[in-house]
């Protein structure tokens, strides 16, 4: 008996059903902060940071609550904004940088210890 592949052999371990999504993965999924605390309020879980015991909790929300806020028209709504004022921002800080293309951290007023004598 052979195998089509060699990869094959290993069963692959099932992954585990996520039932709360932290903070940072709302974020991943085009949310923003007040989008968070308008639509979900407080969180349904607090978890101790699992790297830094001394940072912040972590904040969970049960992913039935987020899909089903997801599936709302005040998301809809808040989160066509949020597109548009992203937007907004990245169509400025191109104009920004066309306009000045030399303004940066080394074209300032003390910009003349970087002059060649």
């Amino acid at each position: 008996m052979t195998q089509g592949r060699a990869g094959n052999s290993r069963r692959q371990e099932p992954q585990p059903v996520l039932t709360h999504w932290s903070t940072a993965r709302l974020r991943a999924r085009g949310w923003t902060a007040t989008m968070v605390r308008q639509l979900l309020g407080e969180p349904d879980l607090l978890r101790p940071h699992p790297l830094f015991r001394t940072a912040r909790q972590i904040r969970l929300y049960r992913v039935e609550r987020v899909l089903e806020a997801e599936r709302g028209a005040k998301f809809r709504a808040l989160a066509a904004a949020a597109a548009r004022r992203g937007a907004a921002a990245r169509t400025a800080a191109l104009r920004r940088r066309r306009v000045n293309p030399g303004a940066g951290p080394s074209s300032g007023p003390d910009d003349r210890l970087n002059r060649p004598d």
